[in-house]
């Protein structure tokens, strides 16, 4: 074979293969992914837009939704016990905007490389504080005598007056690329679900309750207004105006299709 040809068959090998990925997909423990430290390490960022707002998701899988417990020792003796939640962190969080409200909350997702699909559920609020709770042992000469210290945070993430309302999103998107990074894009909803009305009817029950007042003594003795309002704070009525399935839920609620459209994020910490 003379250099010419042997170039030419070279350089046609190099064009084929320059388009794809020098790497084994689907392996038998990847998931379909080209390695399943990449779905364990990565982080999926999730951009939201809809009518009058938008939002953004971030989650991680295989993450604990509820709080985990952490304890060490201080090294003199002692010990510290924290509680750690990953709401709040680039592994579990959403933060949305529509009409003038901000919401703050979770997100949860998974990812089906077989099938080419994403899936994210997000649950917000409008007012959300996060609160944290570390608790330090310490012992002296005898444990007799050792202390205990309790520290408690909390942070104001969201505030909108107390107006108490409630965005859940929820998207399947497809996985528009693998390579050389993980793009998806789809469409989903947003739902904007009013403040339920039994705290609301409560607190207006225990307002006007505590505004009873008293008519000028008589001869009698001294004569208490009975509350007419009373049947605000009645059981029976509060479960009578209280929604009792999904359908009502949702006729009280704004529904908006969104598009999203993400990706998959290595080297993300916290700061």
């Amino acid at each position: 074979m003379t250099k010419k040809k042997l170039f030419s068959v070279l350089a046609g090998l190099a064009l084929v293969s320059g388009s794809q990925a020098f790497a084994w997909v689907g392996g038998p423990f990847d998931n379909g992914d080209y390695s399943a430290t990449l779905d364990n390490e990565g982080v999926y960022q999730a951009s939201l837009r809809y009518k009058n707002g938008s939002g953004y998701a971030q989650w991680g899988n295989n993450v604990d939704l509820g709080p985990s417990v952490a304890s060490g020792s201080t090294g003199s003796g002692g010990s510290t016990t924290a509680t750690n939640s990953t709401v709040g962190s680039y592994l579990n969080r959403s933060v949305l905007y529509y009409q003038g409200i901000a919401f703050f909350g979770t997100a949860s997702g998974m990812v089906d490389m077989d099938r080419r699909e994403v899936t994210c559920v997000t649950n917000s609020q409008s007012e959300v504080t996060l609160s944290d709770q570390a608790s330090t042992n310490t012992q002296g000469s005898f444990f007799l005598f050792g202390s205990s210290n309790t520290v408690n945070s909390s942070t104001s993430v969201v505030n909108n007056g107390g107006r108490g309302f409630v965005a859940n999103t929820n998207f399947v998107a497809k996985i528009t690329k693998t390579y050389p990074e993980l793009r998806f894009s789809g469409k989903g909803k947003i739902t904007i679900l009013s403040p339920d009305a039994q705290p609301i009817i409560s607190q207006l029950a225990q307002t006007i309750a505590e505004g009873l007042v008293e008519i000028e003594p008589s001869d009698d003795g001294t004569i208490i207004i009975n509350n007419p309002f009373g049947f605000l704070s009645d059981p029976v009525f509060l479960a009578a105006i209280t929604p009792k399935n999904i359908d009502e839920v949702q006729e009280n609620a704004e529904t908006l299709t969104m598009k999203v459209y993400g990706s998959r994020r290595f080297f993300l910490g916290s700061r």
